[in-house]
Order: C-alpha cells, then structure tokens, then sequence
C-alpha cells in the first residue's frame, strides 16, 4: 500500500495504525496540497460487500456530522490497484495528538482533565444523537486527545435510531468492555447506549480501571447484565456530584440514564467548580506561607500593612502535578492505535443465536488485586473498589528511542552528593508516573533536579541524569518494554515528556 496513488489524487506514504477490519495510512492529497489519513478495509474484509457498505456509511455520517469534537471526513472512494484488488477508502483529516488509550498508559487524568475530556466526548455525542446517529463504539482508542481538544473517531459502528442491534449475520458489534446491557438483548438501537459507554469512559479515566473485575470478554458481557458495578472510589477533587453523576450513566435501564447533553453541561459546570476549588485553595496556601509583617521605620510599633507573595512555583504539589499532568495528555505525537481483541463465546448474556464480532474489542482495564483473579461474583452486589494503583496498569504509549549512558545502582536513588544541594527548606517535588515508575522532581527556577525515582515492579533504572540541569532524562526497563522520562521546568512547574516503547 505504501507508495500508491489512489485515484490520482492522494499519494499513500506511511502506516499509522490497524484494526480488526482496517488500516489507516498518512497520505498526501496532492490537489489540496495537504496531509491527510486514509482509512482502508484490510485483509479479507476488502473483499466482503457488506464490509465495503459499512465504510461507505461511516463516512456518509462522520461526513454530514460537522462538530468541533467529531473527526472531519473529506473524501470516499474505490480504487483499483495494479494487482486488480479493490480497495474502499475513506479520507479524513490528519490528527496530532494521541489517543486517551495511550494517554491513561501513563496514569489515570487528573480530576479535572478527566471531566473536562469526558464533557467534551459528550458535546460530540449530543450532536450524532440529534441526527438520530448512535456511535456504538465509544472507548479510549477511539477518543482522540489533539491540541484543539478532544475528537471522537471511527463511526465504523455508527447506525441510525431504532435500528436492529444484530446485524443481518446475527453478529452484535462492539467491544465487550463497553458494551450497554439493553444491546446484549438484541434490541433496538438507542442512543442511552453511547451514554452507559460514556460513563464507563469517565470511570476509566478517573481510575484507569473499569468497575468490575472481569479477565475475559465473556465475563465482561456478563458483568453488564448481572454485576452492579463497583462504585467510585473517593479521589481528591471529585465531587459527590460527580459520583451521583457517573451512577445515573451506569443505570442498567436505559431509561433512568441522563442525555448526551445533559452530562456534557454537567460534566463542564463541575469542571468548572473543581478548578475554581482548585485555584481557592491555592490562593489560601499563598496567603498562609507569606511572612510575618515586619515593622517600618514610620510606625514602629505598627505591624507592617503587607507581606511578601511568595512564588507560585512554591504552591502545594497537588496544585503542581496537576498542572504537569494536564501538560502530559499534549504533550507528543503518536500514532493513532489500533484495535485487538479475543475471542469472545457466547453465555447467558449474549443475545439468543448471536456471534459476538471481536474484530472491535479491546482488552479491558484490569482492576488491581493483590491476589490470584478471583472468580466472576454471583449476581449479588459484593464488589468493593480497589485502591488507586501506584503505576499505570494499562495501555500502551508511543514508540521512542535514545542510546545507553552509564547506569547507576537500581533501586530508589536520590540526589548524589556531587549534585549541586537543594534548597535549604526541600520543597517535596512533583511525581511524573509512567509504565516503568515514578520520578519525582523539584524545580527551581529553570533547573531541574531528579529527588526520587520508584521503578515499577519488573522494572530497573538504566539512564540517570539528577539534574541540576535544563531537562532531565531517566530511562527504566523491564525485559520487554522501555519507559523514557524527560522534564524541563516552566515558570517552576515540570513539563514532562514520557515516551513508552517495546525494546
């Protein structure tokens, strides 16, 4: 496929990622004179008209679906190629960023990023479900994270209101961790369905798991229908509301289960109160660490009218690291990922004499146990939520690359003596986390310095750099994969760079 000119118009140049049922290519429109994504059905998918059918309608509705937060589609068409295969294409626009699947590889979003991303999927469903359009396939892979925001991609899935859920085969499409009960009935097509997704994407980025422990795809379609699901754990800087919120998504009936756009205004106001709470009580912590008034040579026994305001590079880290953190989910370009999934039998939550299609699942995130994986709970509600993992549980990140520097001793090291000293009163650091641990660094003014680094089990410390410098570098690997971790400092706040790859 690389190297084709497709209709003599757009010239094919790299792969950027698969799926179960295509693969999407960066290409070059040469009548536009711009770069853009071509999506093509793969394998033997290439050959089946109802597949060819089905990437027509997806860029029939992404096309008349015109909103700031849903992938643009420019073009459709059929192109022979030298060897006389046929190939169904679709056009679209080319997307910096990364995916929220590669994004949660390095943690759970802060807060506020996590409802303010979450609001934003929701406008972009809002607008598909007032042209009676249901995506039926919202998940992190599909959510992509740009410098203009989120944007809602692949409608592969997308049909009308009303519609059957099975397709003509008997086959329900989809990805079994996503999956809303009522479409496991082999019902109708209803938008609720988007919503109960939606709600399980807040939960996932809140959490970086999803609220059941279920190690299959046939236990994931079991839990939509019989388990309650855990529910939320208390996390700094989420509301009650939010809670009552998620819960109200999460309704096995659809109809007790708010609107697209209702959660999309909720989900804006309570971003909204949890940065203004944010913002207070920082302004509170300033106002508590200025120094003690001192007098002036005109009033001498009169307490001084003003103290000092401190730097905000001296703010307390919660306000820090979630600045850091928000600055990470922008912070590099990555190929769109693709989809896998396994295969999925059918149990008493799969609709009678349908085939579940597992060419769009995708592994779910697994909850944190200390122990051996349970087994599936009886239907009864007795599922507690797990404590916030120290590392990223889930995912993958783009690929990266750097040559090997003298290592130091694994383990947790600090700062060598040989490192310029740290401020007389050591201010605690911010922590990055990323697949191979947790580097904790301080900035002062435009240098940073390295204060801790916590590999992750599996994983040890390969490259080190503790900094006094302009951006520090700490390489972690485990026998498979390799964790890179840059910082530089901004105004006193760390930037990150985390970049995961295979080795």
């Amino acid at each position: 496929m690389s190297g084709d000119l497709l209709d003599d118009r757009y010239q094919v140049e790299s792969r950027l990622g698969a799926g179960g049922m295509s693969v999407v290519w960066r290409a070059w429109d040469r009548v536009l004179e711009r770069a853009v994504a071509v999506k093509v059905l793969a394998g033997a998918q290439a050959a089946a008209g109802g597949a060819r059918q089905r990437i027509q309608a997806e860029a029939r509705a992404a096309a008349g679906l015109w909103h700031p937060h849903v992938t643009s589609v420019y073009d459709y068409g059929e192109h022979t190629d030298a060897a006389g295969r046929h190939v169904s294409y679709v056009v679209m626009e080319l997307l910096p960023g990364q995916t929220l699947s590669q994004r949660l590889a390095a943690g759970p979003l802060p807060p506020a990023a996590a409802m303010r991303t979450c609001a934003q999927v929701a406008e972009a469903l809002a607008a598909a479900h007032e042209r009676s359009l249901v995506h039926r396939d919202i998940k992190p892979s599909n959510v992509m994270l740009t410098p203009a925001g989120v944007k809602v991609v692949d409608f592969g899935l997308a049909t009308t209101v009303g519609r059957p859920e099975l397709e003509a085969d008997g086959k329900l499409l989809g990805t079994a961790a996503y999956l809303a009960p009522e479409r496991l009935a082999a019902g109708t097509v209803v938008p609720a369905s988007d919503v109960y997704a939606l709600g399980l994407l807040l939960y996932r980025t809140l959490t970086n798991e999803l609220p059941w422990s279920a190690e299959t795809p046939t236990q994931m379609l079991t839990a939509h229908v019989y388990v309650d699901p855990a529910p939320l754990p208390d996390i700094e800087g989420v509301s009650p509301e939010v809670h009552r919120l998620l819960d109200r998504c999460l309704a096995r009936d659809p109809a007790d289960r708010p609107d697209a756009a209702e959660v999309a205004t909720a989900l804006h106001d309570l971003t909204d109160d949890a940065e203004r709470r944010v913002e207070q009580a920082a302004q509170r912590v300033e106002q508590a660490a200025q120094p003690a008034p001192e007098p002036t040579p005109t009033d001498a026994g009169t307490p001084a009218s003003r103290g000092r305001r401190i730097p905000r590079a001296v703010l307390i880290p919660a306000v820090i690291a979630t600045a850091a953190t928000i600055s990470l989910i922008l912070s590099q370009f990555t190929p769109v990922d693709g989809r896998s999934g396994g295969a999925a039998t059918r149990d008493s939550a799969a609709p009678p004499g349908a085939a579940f299609d597992t060419s769009a699942t995708e592994p779910p995130a697994p909850r944190q146990t200390s122990a051996e994986p349970a087994p599936m709970p009886r239907p009864s509600r007795t599922l507690t939520a797990a404590a916030e993992p120290a590392g990223p549980t889930a995912g993958a990140g783009s690929s990266a690359s750097g040559g090997p520097t003298t290592s130091p001793s694994a383990g947790q090291p600090t700062v060598p003596p040989s490192a310029a000293p740290l401020p007389a009163s050591p201010k605690p650091g911010t922590p990055l986390r990323a697949l191979g641990g947790v580097v904790t660094v301080l900035c002062t003014g435009d240098q940073a310095h390295v204060v801790n680094v916590a590999p992750a089990p599996g994983y040890s410390l390969r490259d080190y750099a503790p900094g006094p410098v302009k951006e520090i570098q700490v390489v972690l690997l485990s026998a498979a994969n390799k964790s890179e971790i840059r910082a530089r400092c901004e105004d006193g706040t760390p930037v990150p760079k985390i970049r995961e790859s295979r080795r």
